[in-house]
């Protein structure tokens, strides 16, 4: 079997190159390998991630700069959801960061007008507009804490897992032959002549090129070919927490620039309306994927076995600031208490909230890929795209899915080059503008 293109992972990254290979391009063949039996079974899924297309209107870790990039990609989905009139990949809720304490609202106030030129529509709420939009945020707070909210009316709540289920529907409508082999697990990409053969054991796929989406085995991947060799993943792990609903939409609460995580917000859940989601908590797990303990050995090959990248890795708990939240997080798994210093966390967000109103979710959330400098030992913040001739490595930390068809257009366009196919600017301009 051989094919123009092979993509490797059937998340929401892959599943857009999809769509855009098959929609905007004259690509004659697109062969995409899953190791699970459905699409978006891994960070992809609903329940594995926050939910949430970011814009970098509330998140207070993007500069200005970062959130206008943000913005203007994300909005290709926004776009896509209109066009595609798909019912159940997204709600439509508020959105609002919270700032308490003088130092916060101080920081909201001049990031309002530092983003209001990106953003008009957000608003800077008072501690009287904030009761209104969302009661308990400020029901049982002192009086005397300084409290203020930058909301925006329409912020999106999006199951990545149906948005990639719906990107294979339109590459099958298409009539482009487009292959899936699901149930299949990668062992190997070798380069053969001008093509690369990628081995499944049972299912052997031969492609003109291949492109991995698959997470923290993209990196993998690319080590095995001599490629990215700068870069060791530390994978992070979320949790979640359920709680009776007691928000009306997405409340987020500012976050430490000295660290790549999101700091603990409060998310209504796509599948239950009853319920409120907190977290996510952050771990480091030597795994590249929850619950597959194959994965480990992944991890390691990442490393490269390098005992001076452990040394340096220890380097960053000399960070307070890294060491505090490290420590915090993982006590935040330990039966009963992780729970009671959970809701301590949370009581920022709503501070009548009790442990017993906190259920740990029975379902794990995904793991994160966070890529680490091998010489320096320093987390990358961003996104990586290893590129070797005719081949290409996607490794995608947040915000990776609300980039998705940005990223897609990327690397859509990076493959009609090597093809010699052509990439419909037109068409996909009228409907991303």
């Amino acid at each position: 079997m051989t094919y123009d293109v092979a993509i490797i992972g059937a998340g929401v990254t892959g599943t857009a190159l999809l769509h855009v290979l098959t929609k905007y391009t004259d690509v004659g063949s697109v062969a995409v390998l899953e190791r699970y039996r459905e699409v978006a079974q891994v960070n992809s899924k609903s329940t594995a991630n926050s939910q949430t297309l970011h814009f970098g209107d509330i998140e207070t870790n993007y500069s200005a700069e970062k959130a206008r990039k943000v913005s203007v990609a994300s909005r290709r989905v926004v776009k896509y959801l209109e066009k595609a009139n798909r019912k159940g990949i997204h709600q439509i809720h508020s959105k609002m960061v919270l700032g308490v304490g003088q130092a916060e609202v101080d920081l909201l106030r001049k990031r309002h007008l530092d983003l209001k030129p990106i953003f008009p529509e957000l608003e800077m709420l008072d501690r009287d507009l904030l009761a209104k939009a969302e009661p308990l945020v400020v029901e049982g707070r002192r009086a005397d804490v300084p409290l203020c909210a930058l909301k925006t009316a329409e912020g999106l709540a999006v199951d990545f897992g149906r948005l990639s289920t719906s990107f294979v529907m339109d590459a099958k409508e298409t009539g482009k032959r487009f292959d899936s082999f699901f149930g299949v697990d990668v062992r190997s990409i070798q380069r053969k002549g001008k093509h690369f053969v990628v081995d499944a054991g049972s299912t052997v796929v031969e492609a003109r090129c291949v492109v991995a989406a698959a997470g923290g085995m993209s990196l993998v991947f690319a080590h095995d070919l001599g490629l990215g060799l700068e870069y060791a993943l530390l994978p992070v792990a979320g949790d979640f927490f359920n709680a009776p609903r007691v928000l009306n939409g997405k409340v987020y609460t500012v976050q430490d620039n000295r660290l790549p995580f999101a700091a603990v917000h409060g998310d209504p859940d796509t599948n239950d309306p009853n319920v409120t989601r907190f977290g996510p908590t952050a771990r480091v797990l030597p795994l590249l994927e929850r619950g597959r303990w194959s994965s480990f050995i992944g991890f390691l090959w990442s490393t490269r076995f390098d005992p001076m990248l452990a040394f340096r890795l220890c380097g960053l708990l000399a960070d307070d600031a890294i060491r505090g939240f490290a420590a915090k997080n993982a006590l935040y798994t330990v039966p009963w208490i992780g729970t009671r210093l959970f809701a301590e966390e949370a009581r920022k967000i709503v501070p009548t909230l009790k442990p017993e109103d906190l259920t740990p979710t029975e379902w794990p959330g995904g793991i994160r890929p966070q890529l680490v400098d091998r010489k320096t030992g320093k987390l990358y913040m961003g996104e990586a795209k290893i590129v070797g001739e005719g081949i290409l490595f996607d490794v995608t930390p947040s915000p990776g899915a609300s980039v998705c068809l940005k990223n897609a257009e990327d690397d859509a366009k990076l493959v009609a080059g090597w093809l010699d196919l052509k990439f419909d600017e037109a068409a996909f301009a009228r409907d991303f503008a």
